[in-house]
């Protein structure tokens, strides 16, 4: 087990003095020597770890130990949080009272080393191990015996990984990759937990894993199929599953028995470096007391999984009151921290009941894991148990869970103002904590221990005392958040009263969320008004309304109203629970129409998502069109592909980390670097003083804009200069470890002066006269024009147009605001250079853009672009982010500097706060419209997009919004002119479907303001406006060309009978008839989405076995383009005899600006169709070449006589290969891609429309995907599986922008604190649609690459549905309550907005009473 070995690496010399960084070292103990000395005793993958005292950095993460120490980089890192759960790993031990093994799941990226005492770790390798073992087997005993005994039913390639493996793999559940690894662990330690798990606890699981590229259905198909309950079908690859768990015993690792022996490995342990004593007491409380008493200051550490959002800061820095940034979470390690881990203490984490008195109670330890917790609530029986049980379940994620401590989060609560769940639930319970030190245990209340300013000194918390509840009780806890699950709450509360004959007493009403974060701003109060305006009286229409109106009053007098729109919601959640309390209180009591709002929505989300993909082509061009997996699949799904991130570095290479300056529009005074310098392992750094005023630009070198006019950004900013947005780079330090560099950055200090408020908000920028002029190179002001608007829209409103012609017309007038977006790929920005003596700088990178990086790096370095080599093999995602030269000729300009190779790797909330994403638009609207047919005479139309701090690229995302506001209607008059303004941000970055998203939500809303405004169904009004497919309309409009096939209206006509849309509106509207507090909206959209191939080329290279090189200039970054490439590869080169060649004969190089230069870049979907017709091309002239060849080869066959009979030729690919290689044909061809026309591109629309159906909980903003129904012309697609996958996962991006993914800034820094996933909330797959239909268009197969349209970005678009149906569900819910006005919603349209825009019917409440009498 090479893998394994890797993690015991010998050695002579333990250092007894380490540093943080220094590298822990293991060493082959027996056990006795183990234990004496006080070792870290573990194991990974099956093999035995032991590491001396001294060699343990009680810093280091698991993380870091399995990918830096033992090389095993299938474990992944990215948001460093513990949000994302690409590192997620297993952890087992042996229990010795049940004799079995145990297992949990933990972020490794926030275990530290010394809590894996006495654990063994398995990783994605460990799940490949023993497959491995079994397949070089099974082919030893193939090779000495004739028959091969099958005993699995996997296939020969599968029997070398992991069913969880293959599975993910053969069932398309990957695309980037990046994220797989942790998906796998996650099926996995499921499995492992209950090998008979149903479907919807399967599904239940990944509400700590975040994949941004799939959509997450095929991953959940993948998962399901090993479920007890499962019925999955594979609607795309037709493969014949093997439903249920596999074979544990035959697949999975036994526990190592070399750890079995250690016992419960009870001694003693410390370990410590320069700022971590780490204390683990032997197994009693005794021992915890005298851990204590030596270490007074100490604190109590179980999962240590607070560090993901308290992160610890090594050294304190000055205050921010002389100018000096600062911002510190976590522990300021100006001294040693000591931390006394309990989380092996028997008595801190069992949980039994006890009788105290006449009362009985659930005692809890301190220590025990929140899932443990929760396992005992749900085998309790007890119904108030059970709903602490489910309001669990929304707390953090199951690796968190699986990790995290109760009275981990409770001490959270008191100490850092964190609003906390679990004490909101457990005070709302009537909990009691118990304490415990030297001098004995004392009690107290949840209310004392969350209002006493300090913690008892000497003391730890050892357990809680849950009271059963007595007759009569009733307990419901509730909570909102921007995500349903893995989300911090907005607020949450538990209410509890006993309840009989209508009357309530003993009422106690508990609800965080409603301080601001102070020390203890965050903590949950009791509700006292309310309850005192409750008890003992009967409930009814009088007492509800009076209880509103105090919780309204009692929540206005706390929450800061003016600190936005979240502070705002947390007044109206506060009454929501209330009344959703009061309505389960009075239960037969409540109005039918009301019902419904007793329960959330969490039973509707628990349903398992049903999911179907249908498309049907020709196989005339096999393998083209063919539904193939992606041919690495595996390698990515068993964490053997490698990344930039991964590769091994070479002997000496330097690690290095970004300083930045934190405060948005001031002027830098003074950069103090010595603290840094004098860090350890601190070599120096690279700042202004290499690069002046050098200057980047996201599409290379030279760039169109003046710098002192656009702002073109510097690479470095210095003393002087103002800081042009949060986080902007000043320098890059450069360590021996990468743990000493990011130290290091910490402690440049940087003073600023003339400190401006940042601008953040368009209207300021206005205000601030920031709007982009406009210049000739360039569409900074973007313009489309259509007949007369202005002259029409003026004849409108004078009256002047012939009514008996064009019935009765009116004005109207509206703006709407789109928010920005998150690239948030999973792999963060790396890069790796190598100076070469011979040719420069090598340099790793991952990039959409490697030919831009190649001109900014030697622009940086001041040498040729031939002297600079930019590599790249595949990318964790990139959705546009990245475009990153800047961050690459940094670290270049570090390796020249320093003639060593340097390594960097962005961590996520330095990579977020760098990259800008889609930029906020802002747009308002005239409509001149038919007040009959609802028909659009004439828009005018103005917008203005942030753009960042400079132009970069966002003139192309303003320019796609004026192109694509008009989609698929007729606009006879149209006048839009959209422009730019700059902002305290970064640079604008394209987003997936930049410009082409805004646009769409914004043509929709005007559809929908003007069936508003007629008394229609939106549904209708689109319709009336939509273009037919009619040549002569098509023309006027410009849809009709070379590359055009407008099939919207097929589209749109079929999704209405596949979908059922007018029997299921009809639905809608009786289910909203039938009830007040719960809505649903159904709203179906079209789509155009205008594409353009970019050029591209492509090496093709034929070996003399008749195997093919390939290499091209596009960027591997999950969307299919090497297995597309090779599919085209495949048929053109089979041309030659007929028979297409094998995918597998075909193989690809990294991409490489020396092997190709001047490529453009990948991005806008068609990558794969530009490299993939260079190939085709390359592939035509070889085939030319060799015909000759084959024909002579043919002749002679021919010839040749045998028996007086023609011989039958049969040649093969190879065999010709061999004959032209010998007869000196060149074997290598380059094709390339340019449209005819001389341009760099050519272009075409695809179309297509989305029904979706939602449903709104109209007391809390929450909301349910309940079913969508994609439709799309993806033409005859290169490979329907990847472009599948392509079309879910674009769209699911899409609904995350539609409903929850919100930038949230520091209006005094301008920092964004959606940096990571603390606070910015992509898609879970709790968010994927109940119902998930997705169909590709049959029968449009005319013209572009093979006949072939794109499918990463359009689908993309179609997320508006989503949005659209979440607005008629707040218009129903506003037109109960008697508001009939057109209401703003502005996208995302997150659970805070909602909650705003339902606050009509939340008052109406007052006067429409909910019970009965």
């Amino acid at each position: 087990m090479g893998a394994a070995q890797a993690c015991v690496p010998k050695f002579e010399d333990v250092k007894t003095s380490l540093t943080p960084t220094q590298l822990m070292k293991a060493k082959v103990m027996t056990a006795e020597e183990a234990l004496k000395s006080g070792a870290l005793i573990f194991a990974v993958n099956g093999e035995l770890v032991t590491i001396p005292a001294n060699g343990v950095d009680p810093s280091m993460s698991l993380n870091t130990y399995l990918r830096e120490i033992c090389k095993l980089k299938g474990t992944k890192l990215s948001c460093g949080e513990g949000g994302c759960g690409a590192c997620a790993v297993t952890l087992s031990r042996w229990d010795h009272k049940a004799n079995k093994e145990i297992f949990k799941s933990v972020n490794s990226c926030l275990a530290p080393m010394p809590s894996v005492h006495g654990w063994a770790v398995t990783t994605i390798e460990g799940l490949r191990s023993k497959a491995l073992e079994r397949a070089n087997k099974t082919a030893a005993d193939a090779s000495s015996s004739a028959k091969k005994e099958k005993k699995t039913n996997q296939s020969d390639e599968d029997e070398k990984f992991h069913p969880i493996s293959a599975r993910v793999a053969n069932m398309n559940g990957l695309q980037c990759g990046y994220c797989t690894p942790g998906m796998v662990m996650t099926i996995y330690q499921t499995l492992k937990k209950n090998p008979n798990a149903t479907m919807a606890e399967i599904e239940s699981q990944f509400d700590g894993n975040i994949c941004r590229c799939t959509g997450f259905r095929p991953i959940l198909d993948a998962a399901k199929s090993f479920a007890s309950d499962a019925d999955i079908k594979d609607h795309i690859c037709k493969r014949n599953l093997s439903l249920g768990c596999y074979d544990q015993k035959l697949w999975d690792q036994e526990f190592p028995a070399s750890l079995k022996g250690f016992g419960k490995l009870n001694g003693p342990l410390k370990f410590e470096n320069k700022y971590v004593v780490w204390v683990r007491p032997s197994n009693s409380m005794n021992a915890v007391v005298a851990a204590m008493r030596e270490y007074p200051n100490a604190k109590f550490v179980v999962g240590r999984t607070s560090t993901g959002i308290y992160k610890p800061v090594p050294l304190r820095h000055e205050t921010e009151t002389k100018g000096v940034e600062h911002r510190a979470t976590g522990d300021l390690l100006t001294e040693k921290i000591t931390l006394i881990d309990v989380a092996d203490i028997d008595e801190m984490h069992s949980i039994a009941d006890k009788k105290v008195g006449s009362k009985k109670y659930l005692k809890i330890g301190g220590a025990s894991k929140i899932s443990n917790v929760m396992k005992a609530l749900k085998s309790s029986n007890v119904k108030a148990f059970e709903v602490l049980h489910n309001h669990l379940k929304k707390v953090a994620n199951v690796h968190v869970r699986d990790s995290g401590s109760i009275a981990g989060n409770l001490i959270l609560a008191k100490t850092k103002g964190f609003l906390s769940d679990i004490a909101t639930i457990l005070f709302g319970a009537g909990a009691e904590i118990t304490w415990t030190g030297e001098s004995g245990s004392t009690k107290m209340d949840m209310e004392a221990f969350l209002s006493t300013p300090k913690l008892p000194a000497m003391q730890v918390l050892t357990s809680i005392l849950l009271p059963y509840p007595g007759p009569n009780a009733h307990f419901e806890t509730y909570r909102a958040a921007i995500r349903p699950l893995n989300a911090h709450a907005i607020c949450n509360a538990a209410f509890s009263a006993c309840v009989k004959n209508n009357t309530l007493t003993e009422v106690r009403l508990v609800c965080a969320g409603l301080l601001n974060h102070e020390d203890i701003g965050a903590r949950a109060l009791r509700i006292e008004p309310v309850e005192k305006l409750l008890e003992g009286n009967s409930l009814d229409n009088k007492l509800f309304t009076s209880a509103m109106d105090a919780m309204a009053k009692f929540a206005s007098d706390k929450v800061n109203a003016s600190g936005g729109l979240r502070q705002a919601s947390r007044i109206q959640l506060a009454s929501s629970f209330l009344v959703r309390f009061l309505l389960s209180a009075a239960g037969e009591n409540v109005k039918p129409d009301f019902e419904s709002a007793v329960k959330g929505l969490d039973e509707l989300r628990g349903k398992v998502v049903k999911a179907k993909q249908e498309f049907s082509y020709p196989t005339t061009q096999a393998p083209v069109s063919m539904p193939i997996p992606l041919r690495t699949g595996k390698m990515l799904a068993s964490g053997a592909a490698k990344y930039t991130s991964d590769i091994k570095v070479s002997h000496g290479t330097l690690f290095a980390a970004m300083a930045v300056a934190r405060r948005a529009r001031s002027r830098i005074k003074k950069i103090d670097m010595s603290l840094a310098t004098k860090m350890p392992g601190v070599k120096g750094f690279v700042s202004k003083a290499e690069t002046g005023d050098t200057t980047w630009a996201v599409f290379g070198d030279p760039h169109p804009w003046d710098l002192e006019d656009y702002r073109v950004p510097l690479i470095f900013i210095g003393e002087g200069d103002i800081v042009p947005y949060h986080n902007h780079p000043v320098a890059l330090i450069v360590a021996t470890t990468k743990a000493q560099a990011t130290a290091a950055a910490s402690q440049v200090m940087i003073e600023f002066t003339d400190t401006k408020k940042p601008l953040l908000h368009i209207a300021d920028s206005i205000k601030q006269k920031q709007i982009c002029p406009p210049v000739s190179s360039l569409p900074i002001r973007a313009t489309k024009k259509k007949g007369d608007a202005k002259k029409q829209l003026a004849d409108i409103k004078e009256g002047k147009i012939d009514e008996s012609k064009d019935d009765e017309l009116s004005i109207l007038n509206g703006d709407m605001e789109v928010g920005g977006q998150k690239h948030f790929y999973m792999e963060n920005h790396v890069c790796y250079c190598i100076p070469d003596e011979e040719f420069g700088m090598k340099v790793h990178m991952c990039t959409q853009f490697p030919n831009a990086s190649n001109e900014v790096i030697a622009k940086a370095l001041g040498v040729p672009h031939n002297m600079v080599n930019i590599i790249h093999h595949r990318m964790g995602g990139a959705f546009g982010g990245k475009y990153n030269a800047h961050i690459a000729s940094t670290v270049a300009l570090a390796a020249k500097k320093f003639k060593k190779p340097v390594m960097l790797y962005l961590n996520k909330n330095i990579d977020g706060s760098m990259i800008k994403g889609r930029g906020h638009t802002a747009g308002t609207y005239n409509i001149g419209y038919n007040k009959n047919s609802g028909q659009i005479k004439a828009l005018k139309f103005r917008s203005y997009k942030a753009t960042g701090s400079c132009i970069n690229i966002g003139w192309f995302e303003n320019l796609s919004l004026s192109t694509a506001l008009s989609q698929v209607y007729r606009l006879p008059h149209l006048d839009i002119v959209c422009s730019m303004v700059l902002t305290s941000e970064p640079p604008l970055r394209a987003v997936r479907g930049p410009g082409e998203i805004e646009a769409s939500v914004m043509m929709e809303n005007i559809i929908e303001h003007v069936a508003h405004a007629i008394g229609k169904d939106a549904h209708e009004v689109r319709k009336v406006n939509m273009l037919k497919n009619e040549e002569k309309e098509l023309k006027d409009y410009g849809l009709v060309g070379e590359f055009e096939n407008y099939t919207m209206t097929k589209i749109w006509e079929e999704l209405e009978k596949r979908c059922d849309f007018y029997t299921r509106a009809k639905a809608v509207k009786d289910f909203n008839k039938a009830n007040k507090l719960k809505k649903r909206g159904i709203c179906m959209t079209p789509l155009r989405y205008f594409m353009n191939i970019w050029k591209q080329s492509a090496l093709v290279n034929l070996y003399t076995d008749g195997t093919v090189i390939v290499t091209h200039g596009g960027s591997n970054m999950g969307q299919g383009m090497h297995l597309k490439v090779a599919q085209v590869v495949a048929y053109e080169l089979g041309l030659l005899t007929g028979k297409s060649l094998s995918i597998d004969d075909i193989k690809f190089t990294p991409n490489s600006s020396h092997a190709l230069s001047c490529q453009s870049f990948t991005g806008g979907s068609t990558g794969s169709e530009g490299c993939a017709e260079a190939a085709r091309r390359a592939c035509a002239e070889l085939v030319s070449r060799m015909r000759p060849i084959l024909e002579s080869m043919e002749a002679k066959a021919k010839a040749a006589k045998g028996d007086g009979q023609e011989r039958l030729v049969s040649i093969t690919f190879a065999e010709v290969c061999a004959t032209a290689a010998a007869g000196g044909v060149q074997m290598q061809a380059l094709g390339h891609w340019a449209d005819t026309k001389g341009k760099n591109k050519a272009s075409y629309n695809s179309f297509g429309a989305c029904c979706s159906e939602i449903e709104l909980d109209v007391l809390t903003g929450e909301m349910v995907l309940l079913r969508s129904d994609l439709y799309y012309d993806a033409a005859k697609s290169l490979n329907p599986a990847v472009d599948m996958g392509q079309a879910e996962g674009a769209f699911m991006m899409g609904v995350g922008h539609m409903t929850q993914e919100e930038e949230i800034f520091d209006e005094n820094s301008g920092e964004l604190l959606s940096n990571g996933t603390w606070e910015y909330k992509p898609p879970l797959a709790i968010n994927v649609p109940k119902v998930f239909n997705v169909t590709f268009l049959q029968g449009n197969t005319s013209g572009r690459v093979l006949s072939s349209k794109a499918s990463g970005e359009p689908p993309l678009v179609m997320s508006t549905s989503v949005f659209f149906a979440i607005r008629h569900a707040i218009s129903s819910a506003r037109q109960d309550a008697g508001d009939t006005k057109f209401f703003k919603l502005t996208v995302p349209a997150t659970v805070t907005s909602r909650i705003k825009a339902l606050q009509p019917a939340i008052d109406a409440l007052k006067t429409q009473p909910p019970l009965k009498g």
